[in-house]
């Protein structure tokens, strides 16, 4: 059963558009967040769009796996993005789907955004980043990712609408009563370190109120990007 959702999207102080997108769906048990790229235009069409194709196709087909619904986001996106410029665009994409009958959390993924559950009010990371510094450790090469620039560690390795064939993280998680979920496009995670971050999450009080407290955090920290939160409480 899902108890409370909420969702938020905010510019920051720094970009002059929002280019993030969420979903906030408790009668699909539907959540996702969608952050544009900024290296490409129309970033924010990009992460809209994700979302349409997404409620659509779930709408349609309600029994597709998020694996395959991705696929077919990322097939649809691409040729809508070379269509509009030849440069194309994307958008990371970051999706739960909450299945009442099994108690269980679908969760697909790719990009840089975050996914938190927090169970037992302990919170854990789900996602890993698909980004040229995480591949780089996941290879064991930390010290040739401590000594490449800083701004490409934040490099996405993959992404939706740019390449034909993608490689998203998919994976399932039983959840119990009282079971949170945020997913947080990077905007929040670069601005907040991980004690701070985790601090926040594992609060007990309504969702609404930890998501303003780490807007509130966030803009201190001076908002240098978009950031968006989407959560679920079980």
């Amino acid at each position: 059963m899902i108890k409370a959702s909420f969702g938020l999207t905010e510019t920051g102080s720094v970009r002059r558009e929002n280019q993030d997108s969420y979903l906030v769906d408790p009668a699909m048990g539907l959540f996702a967040v969608a952050d544009g790229l900024g290296g490409l235009p129309n970033g924010d069409r990009a992460s809209k769009l994700a979302l349409d194709i997404l409620k659509r196709q779930l709408r349609e087909h309600p029994q597709m796996t998020l694996e395959m619904a991705i696929g077919i986001i990322n097939e649809e996106s691409r040729k809508v993005g070379y269509e509009i410029d030849e440069s194309g665009f994307g958008t990371t994409l970051t999706i739960g789907r909450y299945k009442a009958e099994e108690e269980i959390l679908e969760l697909v993924h790719i990009g840089d955004s975050a996914a938190y559950l927090v169970t037992n009010d302990k919170a854990h990371l789900i996602t890993v980043e698909h980004t040229v510094a995480a591949r780089m450790i996941a290879s064991q090469f930390e010290e040739a990712c401590e000594a490449i620039p800083a701004s490409a560690h934040h490099t996405l390795t993959q992404c939706i609408g740019q390449d034909l064939y993608i490689d998203p993280q998919v994976a399932e998680f039983k959840i119990q009563e009282g079971d949170r979920l945020f997913l947080l496009t990077d905007g929040v995670t670069k601005a907040l370190d991980e004690e701070s971050l985790r601090e926040s999450l594992e609060v007990r009080e309504s969702l609404e109120s930890i998501c303003q407290t780490l807007t509130f955090r966030i803009e201190v920290a001076g908002s240098p990007d978009n950031y968006t939160i989407a959560a679920v409480e079980f």
